[in-house]
């Protein structure tokens, strides 16, 4: 069974998701967030559902040490709150986060996005990522559209990739200049115009590649 580690500072909290998850999930839980580092390194677990306000070690600081660990990053986090503004939504999702649910929840929301990205994680371990009818092959460094490959330039594989494995999620232009092109003097401009080179590549793709006015863009499947 995968493991699911909580780490929440209200024990009931984690009692509650644990029950939730616990039928098809091995779960174990803590309630320090300034032990958690430690907690998560001992685990070893395949996904962490964490809360975003927490004392002494918020759940953006903890993500981002997550990240910065190479032994952790790979691992999903998904934030789970109450009463946040859009900005820390935000905030939780640019330190790492890969997906964040408001409380109250229904339990088989949790369940279900629990299980979302668990099977998009094993997509990513086995060097494939799938999305509606587009594929692509990591290892091989390859895009295909409805089985027909089409040609991307690295820079928008990768744009393609963070997308991706972002879909849904605001990404910012600046997410895409620190993650892309690293420390090359590159400008917003730059991500727009390779973006729309992009968006004309993979005509077919049963998705929307939406700009987000004064922020960046996201990916969206089409119903």
């Amino acid at each position: 069974m995968k493991k699911i580690a909580i780490v929440d500072d209200f024990e009931e909290s984690c009692q509650l998701m644990s029950e939730i998850l616990s039928p098809y999930f091995t779960c174990e839980y803590i309630c320090q967030a300034e032990k958690a580092l430690d907690f998560i390194q001992k685990a070893k677990p395949d996904l962490i559902l964490m809360d975003y306000k927490m004392p002494f070690v918020s759940g953006v600081e903890l993500c981002k040490v997550i990240k910065e660990t190479p032994a952790l990053k790979h691992i999903p986090i998904i934030f789970i709150s109450g009463a946040v503004t859009p900005d820390e939504r935000i905030e939780s999702l640019e330190s790492g986060g890969d997906d964040f649910i408001s409380k109250p929840f229904h339990p088989k929301e949790l369940l279900l996005r629990v299980t979302k990205r668990l099977k998009d994680y094993s997509f990513t371990t086995m060097g494939i990522i799938e999305v509606g009818n587009l594929k692509m092959n990591l290892s091989s460094r390859q895009c295909y559209v409805n089985e027909k490959e089409v040609t991307l330039t690295p820079k928008q594989f990768e744009i393609l990739k963070l997308l991706i494995e972002n879909k849904a999620q605001l990404v910012s232009r600046q997410s895409f200049m620190d993650e892309i092109w690293g420390h090359a003097e590159v400008t917003p401009r730059n991500v727009d115009s390779q973006i729309n080179y992009l968006k004309k590549k993979i005509d077919g793709f049963v998705g929307n590649i939406t700009a987000v006015p004064s922020y960046g863009y996201r990916l969206d499947l089409k119903s």
